[in-house]
């Protein structure tokens, strides 16, 4: 297993960088799908447990092929207080956490996925190899521990809502949060109230739906944090690119269709120059 994969996958967005990434839902094959996303070109896999079934032992499964194939595996858990702790120590390397409205909220996140001094995470060190990835905690400092596993830990709570988008410039500040990623459909939802007879597609491009988007932009790009999108095509996400977006969420994988995802991430990359 190679060492601070997530890391690398840190400074690169760190220097500003595009990076891509998808959820995986139920029904997949874990070793052929992380394979074909890796050969994609995909920087990061992301299990979705928000709004779909994936269960443990499969999780299990998606991080140790992760690890072989150096690849950083985030998740959308359940809940914005669910007990994600149990896949953290598993080997996730992050979350793209749903259902922040406040600081405090973000900040419970900090708590529970950082070791102090920047949270108080509790310690689970041993009982996965991935953790570590591969690496002996017997024959290291816990100093050393904790600070691999800080490192390797990247947090987005996302922003859905109006109330997360004025709380945004804080929740972007605390120390541990890597950025936002903006859950496109649930932002729609909560600008309108009910739901617009328009279609979904229609409804992330509408006039008030985009200028809270730039908005998100903005905020991000003030803090030093980065800005991630999905829930548009290619070309609408390419658009995103030249508001300060950097990365970007590109589908989803279900019943083994990655394939579909090959020639969105190739439209993508065109688009961009890349």
């Amino acid at each position: 297993m190679a060492l601070n994969a997530t890391v690398n996958l840190k400074k690169k967005m760190q220097a500003g960088k595009i990076v891509f990434g998808q959820t995986i839902g139920p029904g997949n094959d874990p070793e052929k799908t992380a394979q074909a996303l890796k050969d994609y070109g995909f920087d990061f896999i992301m299990i979705e447990n928000e709004h779909s079934l994936v269960n443990k032992e499969t999780v299990y499964e998606y991080i140790r092929v992760s690890r072989k194939l150096e690849l950083p595996i985030l998740m959308r858990p359940e809940e914005k207080d669910a007990n994600y702790r149990c896949f953290m120590d598993a080997g996730v390397n992050g979350l793209m956490l749903p259902g922040i409205n406040t600081v405090e909220d973000a900040l419970f996140a900090v708590e529970q996925c950082y070791f102090p001094p920047m949270g108080h995470r509790g310690t689970g060190v041993g009982l996965s190899p991935y953790l570590m990835d591969g690496q002996n905690p017997a024959e290291m400092l816990l100093s050393d521990i904790c600070e691999y596993v800080n490192n390797n830990v990247v947090l987005f709570p996302m922003t859905e809502n109006l109330q997360c988008i004025n709380n945004l410039h804080r929740i972007l500040s605390l120390e541990g949060v890597a950025g936002t990623i903006v859950g496109t459909n649930d932002l729609v939802l909560d600008i309108y109230g009910t739901p617009p007879k328009m279609l979904r597609s229609e409804t992330a491009s509408a006039p008030p739906v985009e200028e809270k988007l730039r908005e998100i932009g903005r905020i991000s790009q003030k803090a030093k944090k980065v800005a991630g999108i999905g829930g548009f095509a290619p070309k609408g996400l390419a658009k995103w690119a030249k508001e300060g977006y950097q990365l970007f969420m590109l589908g989803n994988v279900m019943d083994n269709n990655y394939e579909r995802l090959k020639s969105n991430i190739d439209e993508m990359k065109s688009l961009l120059g890349l």
